[in-house]
C-alpha cells in the first residue's frame, strides 16, 4: 500500500473512534501515530517532535496561567460582583454569557466554563430559576469568548503556527479579534435576544438539597440476610420502590449485569443494579433491607453525607475506573452512584471508566472537611452544590497576577518576545508569589496536550504525503471559477461539521494543510483559508460532544443529545453570515 492509502485508512479509523468516544482521544491519537511509524509513513525521528512544538508547550502554558488566575482570585472576584448585583432572568444570562466570552479569551475556555458552573448553579438555586435556562448559553458564550484571542482556544494555537510555516510570520495574540470579536459579540446578542427561545428547559425540582435534579442515577445494593425483599418478585419490588425507579438487572458471577425476569425472585446476597433518584434511595434500602454494594462503600452509610461532583475535562479519573478512585480517595469519599447521559451498563459500576460530563454521588463523612475539598480538587471534580462566595485569596497577589498576565500580552502583542517565551515567564512569575505552587504539573490537562503532540507528525504526514496537496487540487479543480467568497463558505463550513464531530484540536490540524494548500492552488494569500479554519474548528455547537464545555453542561442543565442543535444550527448559521464578510474585509 502506499504512504497515502495508509494515512487515509488510518486517519478515517482514528476519526470514527473519536467519534465513537469509547477510549480516550489521547490514547487514541497516539496508537495512530505509532502505526504510522510502524509502516513508515512517519519516520522514527520525528515521531515526537510534537512534544516541543510552540503550539504544544503554548497549550500546556495557557492551561498553568488559567489556573495561576484562578488561584489568584480573578474568578472569584468576577463570581462575586456577579452575585452582588440584582438582576432579572433575561439579565443575568446576558451577564453571565459577556463574563464568559470575556474570561475565554485569556484563559482557556473550558477552565473559564467550568469556573463559571458552579456560580451560576448556585445562584440559580437562590433565585429558584432554572439551570437549564442559563447553562447551554453559557457554555456557548465561552466558546464564543475563545476566537478573540490566540490562546483563547488551542485551534488559535495551531491556526498560528501553521501560518508561520507558510508565511514566516504567525498571527499575532489580537490577530483572531478582528472576526472573532463580531462574532462573539453578534454571537451573544442573538443568544439573548432570540435564541434563547431555542433552548429546551425542562422542569427541575430545584430544591434546596439539591443543586440539579437527576433522576437516573445508578445504583449497585446489596440484599441483606434480613432483607424484607427476600422471596419477592423484581415486579413486586418496582412497585413498592415507586415510578421512578428501574431495576436494570442482576450482578451475575462473572460481574456482568444480567437483564432478568420480572418475575424473577429475590435471593439474599444478591446485587441489584437500579435506577432511581438519589432522594428515593434511602427509603428504599430501609424499606426493603438493601444496602450498597460493600465493594464500594467500606464505612457505614449513615456515617456518609451526600455530593454531587461531576468529572471535569482535567480529571484525573477520566479513563480510570472505581479501584483508582479508591486508592487516591482513601476512606475520605465512596462511590455511593453514578450518572452518564444515555449509559446503558452491562458491567458493575466499579468496572466502567469514568467519563468526562460523569456525575458521581460520593459519600463524606463532613462536606465541609477542608481534607474532603482538596481530595475533590485534586481528582478534578467539579462539586455541584451551592457554596459560599469564595473570598480572593490576597488583594495584592491579584493584582500582581493581572500585571505579569498583562506584560505578557503586551511583550506578545507587540512582537517583543515569542509567545512561548513571555507565556513562560509570566509561569515563573506565578510561581515567585505562589500563585501557582509545587503541584504545578497537575493543573495541566494532560490529556490535550498528548493528543495534540501526537496530532502535530500526523499533520506533518499530510503534507509530507501529499494527501492535503491531493485533496486541494481535487477541490480547485471541482470548483474552477467559483469566487473566493464561496471558497471560503466551502472551508469554514466543512470544519464546521467536523469540528461537532471530533474534537476541535484534531480538527485543525487536519483541515490546516488543506486549506493552505487550496489557497496556493487557486492563487490566494493562506491567511483567509487559515482563519476560516479557526473559526470553524471553534464552531461546535451542534452536539455535546464537539465541545468539552458543551459535555459539562449536559447534565447540570438536564440536556439530551438532540437538543444541543436547536440552539446551535441557527448560532451556527449566524456565525457563517457574520465571519464570512469579515474574514474577507480583514484577510483580503
Amino acid at each position: 500500500m502506499s504512504d497515502q492509502t495508509i494515512l487515509a485508512t488510518t486517519l478515517a479509523v482514528l476519526m470514527g473512534l473519536l467519534i465513537w468516544g469509547k477510549w480516550r482521544y489521547d490514547g487514541v491519537t497516539l496508537v495512530c501515530l505509532a502505526v504510522l511509524v510502524l509502516f513508515g509513513v512517519v519516520p522514527a525521528e520525528s515521531a515526537f517532535t510534537g512534544f516541543g512544538h510552540p503550539a504544544v508547550i503554548t497549550v500546556a502554558l495557557v492551561l498553568l496561567i488559567s489556573r495561576g488566575l484562578q488561584e489568584a482570585g480573578m474568578v472569584s472576584l468576577a463570581g462575586n460582583l456577579i452575585s452582588r448585583l440584582t438582576l432579572s432572568e433575561n439579565q443575568y444570562m446576558v451577564m453571565i454569557m459577556v463574563v464568559a466570552a470575556f474570561l475565554s479569551s485569556f484563559m482557556n475556555n473550558i477552565g473559564a466554563m467550568a469556573l463559571l458552573l458552579p456560580i451560576t448553579l448556585s445562584l440559580c438555586q437562590k433565585m429558584e430559576w432554572n439551570p437549564s435556562k442559563f447553562l447551554m448559553p453559557l457554555a456557548f458564550a465561552s466558546i464564543l469568548g475563545g476566537m478573540n484571542t490566540v490562546i483563547g482556544t488551542p485551534p488559535n494555537i495551531i491556526i498560528a503556527q501553521y501560518r508561520q510555516e507558510y508565511t514566516g510570520v504567525a498571527f499575532s495574540f489580537f490577530d483572531y479579534s478582528f472576526v472573532g470579536l463580531a462574532v462573539s459579540i453578534l454571537g451573544v446578542l442573538f443568544i439573548a435576544l432570540i435564541g434563547f427561545r431555542f433552548v429546551k428547559v425542562r422542569d427541575n425540582a430545584n430544591d434546596q438539597t439539591r443543586l440539579i435534579d437527576l433522576k437516573n442515577y445508578l445504583f449497585e445494593v446489596t440484599v441483606k440476610d434480613d432483607s424484607k425483599a427476600i422471596g419477592m418478585r423484581l415486579s413486586e419490588i418496582k412497585k413498592m420502590s415507586g415510578p421512578e425507579t428501574e431495576v436494570l438487572g442482576v450482578v451475575n458471577e462473572t460481574g456482568g449485569v444480567s437483564r432478568v425476569s420480572m418475575g424473577k425472585k429475590i435471593q439474599p446476597g444478591q446485587i441489584l443494579v437500579i435506577k432511581t433518584s438519589p432522594d428515593d434511595i434511602s427509603s428504599i434500602q430501609e424499606a426493603l433491607g438493601f444496602e450498597i454494594a460493600d465493594d464500594l462503600v467500606t464505612v457505614k452509610e449513615s456515617d456518609l453525607a451526600e455530593i454531587e461532583v461531576m468529572v471535569t475535562a482535567g480529571s484525573r479519573l477520566v479513563g480510570r475506573k472505581h479501584e483508582f478512585l479508591k486508592r487516591l480517595a482513601s476512606d475520605d469519599l465512596a462511590l455511593l452512584g453514578l450518572w452518564r447521559q444515555g449509559a446503558k451498563f452491562r458491567t458493575r459500576l466499579a468496572r466502567e471508566a469514568f467519563k468526562i460530563g460523569d456525575v458521581l454521588l460520593l459519600g463524606v463523612r463532613t462536606i465541609d472537611d477542608e481534607g474532603v475539598k482538596e481530595r475533590i480538587k485534586h481528582l478534578g471534580l467539579m462539586p455541584l452544590m451551592e457554596r459560599d462566595l469564595q473570598t480572593i485569596p490576597s488583594r495584592s497577589r491579584l493584582l500582581k497576577s493581572l500585571v505579569f498576565f498583562g506584560l505578557a500580552i503586551g511583550l506578545t502583542a507587540f512582537n517583543v518576545i515569542d509567545i512561548v517565551v513571555a507565556f513562560l515567564l509570566c509561569v515563573i512569575a506565578f510561581i515567585s508569589i505562589k500563585v501557582l505552587n509545587g503541584n504545578l504539573y497537575r493543573n495541566i490537562e494532560w490529556p490535550v496536550v498528548v493528543m495534540l503532540a501526537a496530532m502535530i507528525p500526523v499533520g506533518q504526514a499530510l503534507e509530507t504525503s501529499g494527501i492535503s496537496l491531493n485533496i486541494a487540487n481535487f477541490i480547485s479543480a471541482s470548483t474552477e471559477g467559483m469566487a473566493l467568497p464561496w471558497l471560503i463558505l466551502m472551508v469554514l463550513v466543512i470544519t464546521m461539521f467536523v469540528s461537532d464531530i471530533v474534537n476541535n484540536a484534531a480538527t485543525a490540524v487536519i483541515m490546516a494543510p488543506i486549506a493552505a494548500n487550496l489557497a496556493i492552488q487557486v492563487g490566494q494569500p493562506v491567511e483567509p483559508f487559515l482563519m476560516a479554519v479557526a473559526v470553524g474548528a471553534s464552531c461546535a455547537f451542534l452536539s455535546p460532544i464537539g465541545h468539552q464545555c458543551n459535555t459539562l453542561v449536559m447534565a447540570p442543565g438536564n440536556y439530551k443529545f438532540g437538543d444541543y442543535w436547536r440552539l446551535g444550527l441557527p448560532l451556527e448559521c449566524v456565525i457563517v453570515a457574520i465571519s464570512i464578510p469579515m474574514i474577507l474585509f480583514v484577510w483580503t
